[in-house]
């Protein structure tokens, strides 16, 4: 798919939602519904793994989770290369 250069200045002004994960796991309902404040769930990831950046549920890279001013965040240690995220972006219809 050929993307144009005005097609790729919508793009980049367009606004999205970058969500991190920081694992997961598989539990039963009758689990989830016995939860209560204070109980843990314990994630398919190692402790100082990081997390994975994902955009409309596409994984788009990964990074280190830190602190900052008493806030999680992100650095950033891999991505999608570019064209690759702009090709995704247009076949999801973001613009």
């Amino acid at each position: 798919m050929e993307i144009s250069e005005r097609d790729y200045d919508l793009l980049v002004d367009t606004q999205i939602v970058v969500d991190v994960m920081l694992g997961s796991t598989n539990i039963t309902i009758k689990e989830f519904l016995d939860l209560s404040a204070g109980d843990i769930l314990s994630l398919d990831k190692t402790a100082g793994s990081g997390g994975d950046i994902y955009v409309n549920k596409r994984i788009v890279g990964t990074g280190d989770i830190i602190v900052i001013e008493e806030k999680l965040a992100v650095r950033v240690q891999e991505t999608m290369d570019s064209d690759n995220v702009v090709r995704y972006f247009f076949e999801e219809n973001m613009v």
